[in-house]
């Protein structure tokens, strides 16, 4: 009995046993997966698609017993750094595409890292036959705005001139040389296109001023040895209108031209000799970028003098400094400096002044019976003087702009057309006069 039982454990052990052996040699059913450990998302450098590796899975069914127990599954890095795999061993293939066969690149070999070249054209980019843009920046991005060609403009009112100036004078029988002269003088100029040129417009000027004159003075009565008087009426004017225009002909070359045409009279009366036609040119030759030289004439249509030359050289050798070393009018500044938005400078001057005015001869005085032809008549006189002053002026951010200057008047003479006196001397004497623009 004991016997029986042991034959039988003995077969069912050789059963389990055999059972076994059948079970290990089937295939296996299913293989071991290790899930990817997350990584870390890593700064991509600006303007850089980043490359993705891919590690290829086995291309054998999934079924199979893995070729080593230790194989990882796939895993996927966004590192821009990949490692490239290894070169592709099957044969490439040819792909047709719209524009043309292309030959694709080979497949990689089973197991190999495989790299995604970073794409060379951007999907967001404009397309290569696109128009080219209008602007080749952006004005909008800081530094990358683009360069823009400024259009001048042509400004009509250019300035608005309010300019004094004061001479002193004794009134008073003891002093029959004494001539005391106040000017006022206001102005507007005004720019027109010429040419289609806004650099070298046309400047239109009307200015109107009004001469006071205080003295000469004369004693009543006369003797036949007396000299004629110089007798002026209280007040002249001037009623003009001005044309400037500064053509530039080349890099080096240049003009200034101004014609004026008025009415200078005391307005008693306007005839032919109370109109006056004056104006100058010049050329103007740039030496260097510092030196200019000009040489031309200034049409003056006086009694005394009807043409004079005009000419000499301007030197700019810095910005602060200004020499217009020219005949008749030099003047030489110099800047002293900013303060606020307001801008000074000192300067010397010089000047030939005077004008020419048609008037009433003894306006005002008893007759004259020595010198009848005096009485009433009319005639034309000059006022011609030499002046040297020292003067500041300014500018401000606004395009005001303001000056003062004291100077002395010298060689100072009247000139009558009917030469009676033929000439008459007043002192010299000191002026001031202030001025401003805008």
């Amino acid at each position: 009995m004991a016997k029986g039982r042991a034959v039988k454990l003995v077969r069912l052990v050789g059963l389990l046993a055999a059972m076994a052996g059948a079970a290990s040699s089937l295939p296996a059913l299913g293989q071991r997966v290790q899930f990817a450990t997350p990584v870390a998302p890593q700064a991509t450098p600006a303007n850089t698609v980043p490359t993705t590796t891919l590690t290829q899975p086995s291309t054998t069914s999934p079924y199979l017993p893995p070729a080593s127990s230790s194989t990882a599954a796939p895993t996927l890095s966004t590192s821009p750094n990949a490692t490239l795999g290894a070169p592709a061993t099957t044969a490439p293939q040819t792909i047709y595409t719209p524009s043309g066969a292309t030959t694709a690149p080979p497949a990689a070999a089973p197991g190999t890292a495989v790299t995604t070249p970073a794409p060379t054209w951007d999907p967001y980019a404009t397309p290569s036959n696109a128009p080219s843009p209008l602007l080749s920046n952006d004005p909008y991005l800081s530094g990358a705005g683009p360069t823009f060609s400024a259009v001048t403009m042509q400004k009509f009112l250019q300035h608005v001139d309010l300019d004094y100036h004061w001479f002193a004078g004794h009134n008073g029988p003891d002093h029959h040389n004494s001539l005391g002269i106040n000017d006022v003088e206001l102005s507007a100029t005004f720019g027109f296109p010429l040419f289609q040129n806004p650099e070298t417009p046309l400047l239109i000027t009307p200015g109107f001023a009004v001469h006071y004159w205080e003295g000469p003075v004369s004693v009543y009565p006369l003797s036949p040895d007396d000299p004629a008087p110089a007798d002026l009426p209280p007040r002249t004017y001037d009623a003009y209108l001005d044309a400037a225009w500064n053509p530039k002909l080349n890099n080096w070359l240049s003009a200034e031209l101004d014609a004026r045409i008025g009415v200078y009279s005391d307005f008693k009366r306007v005839a032919s000799d109370s109109f006056r036609y004056t104006g100058k040119g010049l050329g103007v030759v740039q030496i260097s970028p510092s030196v200019k030289m000009k040489l031309g004439i200034w049409y003056l249509d006086r009694n005394r003098v009807k043409i004079l030359p005009a000419g000499g050289l301007v030197w700019t050798p810095n910005p602060d400094v200004y020499f217009n070393i020219l005949f008749p009018d030099p003047k030489i500044a110099r800047r002293l400096g900013n303060w606020g938005t307001t801008e000074w400078w000192v300067y010397g001057s010089g000047e030939y002044g005077g004008g020419t005015w048609a008037i009433k001869r003894q306006n005002g005085l008893p007759p004259n019976p020595y010198y009848p032809d005096t009485n009433g008549t009319y005639t034309t006189f000059d006022y011609n003087d030499i002046r040297v002053a020292l003067g500041l002026e300014f500018t401000t951010l606004r395009r005001l702009h303001g000056m003062f200057e004291v100077g002395g008047a010298f060689s100072r003479e009247l000139v009558y057309e009917d030469d009676l006196p033929p000439t008459y001397k007043p002192d010299s004497t000191v002026y001031l006069r202030a001025g401003l623009a805008y």
